[in-house]
């Protein structure tokens, strides 16, 4: 256990500089690191909400219930959860329907740590799509 804690400090650079989010949580879902993507993502959804933005599991289960049955189903001590999951969150903003579509990896990395991995790649499907649609 406590070479998986050393190693996570040694990959703190990575996570602080990813594109891509990362939140570190204990398992119950309390945020104990977070990098400025995930911030970035999480906030318009914890603040939809209402939530305070503290607990991911809270946060991305008020959109994608199915986050916490997969995580407290999951008895192993370490291990992969979720998978590169593709999910689609919607969320009303004025008068407007709002979809957005992200990638998510859980990872229990110890009995009470656990790596959120996910990315809004909204914008890249869009791309993809007019792509095809020019050929």
């Amino acid at each position: 256990m406590m070479d998986a804690q050393l190693h996570l400090q040694k990959l703190l650079p990575i996570f602080h500089h990813s594109p891509l989010a990362m939140v570190e949580a204990n398992a119950e879902g309390k945020i104990r690191q977070v990098n400025p993507k995930a911030v970035q993502l999480m906030m318009p959804l914890a603040t939809y909400l209402d939530l305070p933005g503290t607990n991911i599991i809270d946060t991305l289960s008020g959109f994608i219930p199915a986050i916490r049955g997969a995580i407290a189903d999951f008895y192993f001590d370490s291990g992969l959860i979720i998978d590169q999951e593709p999910y689609i969150i919607h969320f009303a903003y004025g008068q407007s329907l709002i979809e957005r579509h992200f990638s998510l990896t859980i990872e229990k990395i110890t009995p009470d740590s656990l790596l959120f991995f996910f990315d809004d790649v909204t914008d890249f499907l869009v791309k993809a799509d007019a792509l095809r649609h020019r050929s």
